[in-house]
């Protein structure tokens, strides 16, 4: 299965506008992707970088495997007091769904909007019980072709594997390209 970049011309020309108060990001995946020790890492460079940083990450019941995913709001350097200190996104208002895992980036499709940047991972789990399904419902990729919005597919745990040495890494690999897709001036991330 080969992915690709996909980014309809509106999107390159339109950018996050940099006068907004607050970039909204969900990373979603499953237990063991590294979700946490990403959120850990993007506070710090953001630290360092003079953005602020409000995330809140949720677990699910199981230590490996089960759901999680990271609420996350960036606030530019010329934000002067950031008001809405809340992690929590407002369905319909998601700035970029990072997918770590494709059943648990679907899931997420309420928050979104017709031009949330979304970046796919190649990593699929199928649900428990489910491994041997043949049906259309045991590929995500049919689904994520019913969405037009702007789309960044790759395998990034290959990515992370060949650049960082682990694929732990995906999460860090997939939001150095999230920096690099919204025009937003942040370096990229180091492990």
């Amino acid at each position: 299965m080969k992915f690709v970049r996909t980014m309809p011309s509106p999107f390159i020309k339109s950018p996050i506008n940099m006068d907004k108060t607050s970039i909204q990001i969900l990373l979603c995946g499953v237990g063991g992707q590294g979700i946490n020790g990403a959120v850990r890492s993007l506070h710090e460079h953001c630290l360092s970088e003079g953005w602020h940083c409000v995330s809140a990450v949720y677990k699910g019941g199981a230590q490996r495997l089960g759901s999680v995913k990271a609420e996350i709001r960036l606030f530019p350097p010329h934000t002067q007091q950031v008001e809405l200190k809340s992690s929590q996104i407002i369905p319909g208002s998601l700035d970029a769904l990072v997918v770590l895992e494709q059943w648990e980036g679907l899931r997420n499709i309420p928050l979104c909007h017709e031009q949330t940047l979304f970046l796919i991972d190649a990593f699929v789990e199928f649900p428990p019980g489910n491994r041997q399904a043949n049906s259309l419902e045991s590929e995500p990729n049919n689904h994520w072709s019913n969405y037009n919005n702007p789309q960044i597919r790759n395998n990034y745990q290959a990515i992370a594997l060949s650049q960082m040495g682990h694929k732990k890494y995906a999460a860090l690999c997939m939001l150095n390209d999230l920096f690099v897709a919204l025009a937003l001036p942040l370096k990229p991330i180091k492990k």
